[in-house]
């Protein structure tokens, strides 16, 4: 057995606790400069990023190397990407992290880390997001979905559909979001990937650091976050809609994932 070195998992660097906002824009000195302008190797399993460098130096650390970036440029980073970087003081840019709860299947298939150059449609994307992403007024949540999904298919080239050949835990991560609240076991997405249980659960854990049941866990506690912080749903019916057998045990899962009960969750965002 060997012995591997456990990279953290944030939902955004140096944040354990899952955002319940549609998604999250950021200038890369708001983060950056709190950790001295060096954001250490680490992944995000539910998040894809889009990272524009507008100016000063950069570089991006991956699980094979290390790459100088030319500004101006943009960097995809997909869903359990391992990545780092190192930035001059004073560079410039914008993250844009998309929890993959808002992308359709097809911009999952985004299994890889791409280097893009910063065209004015792409800068142009970004600008209107960080615009929007600040102001709470008119239709906030459905301009910045289709504002992250149009950014995507600008960044992001071309890949082949889902099928044999396409990477395994891709295919899980939409299956994932298919069937998460329906009560599959791990035998039930192995066959529906063609693949056995053991090594579904291999490439899971390799790649997100958990179980196949635990991924499961995590995407409904992801989703019942949201619920609880957007909607004034019943904590019983979002335990029932994500698939639980009852309040209770949701309560129970919920606590033990996120470190409190559904209700104080939902305080926090009453006004």
């Amino acid at each position: 057995m060997t012995n591997a070195i456990k990279l953290p998992d944030y939902a955004l660097f140096g944040e354990r606790a899952i955002f319940p906002d549609v998604l999250h824009v950021e200038a890369i000195v708001d983060r950056a400069a709190q950790h001295g302008w060096r954001i250490a190797s680490h992944r995000h399993p539910g998040l894809l990023q889009v990272l524009y460098v507008q100016q000063g130096e950069a570089t991006l650390h991956l699980a094979h190397g290390s790459e100088t970036l030319t500004p101006p440029v943009v960097i995809v980073l997909p869903p359990n990407a391992v990545h780092g970087f190192t930035f001059a003081a004073g560079t410039v840019g914008v993250v844009v992290s998309i929890p993959t709860t808002l992308l359709d299947d097809s911009a999952l298939q985004v299994d890889r880390v791409q280097q893009r150059a910063a065209t004015a449609r792409i800068t142009g994307l970004i600008a209107i997001l960080q615009d929007r992403h600040a102001d709470a007024d008119g239709p906030r949540d459905p301009s910045l979905r289709a504002l992250a999904a149009a950014l995507i298919w600008e960044c992001a080239e071309a890949t082949p559909a889902a099928g044999n050949t396409a990477d395994l835990f891709t295919r899980f991560e939409v299956a994932l979001r298919n069937h998460a609240t329906q009560g599959w076991s791990v035998g039930d997405y192995a066959r529906s990937l063609g693949a056995s249980a053991s090594s579904l659960n291999r490439v899971v854990r390799a790649r997100a650091q958990m179980s196949v049941m635990g991924a499961v866990m995590a995407y409904r506690l992801e989703l019942a976050c949201k619920r609880l912080a957007y909607t004034r749903q019943p904590i019983t019916v979002i335990a029932y809609d994500l698939g639980f057998s009852d309040p209770t045990h949701f309560a129970r899962a919920f606590r033990k994932g996120i470190g409190c009960t559904p209700r104080a969750y939902r305080k926090r965002f009453e006004g």
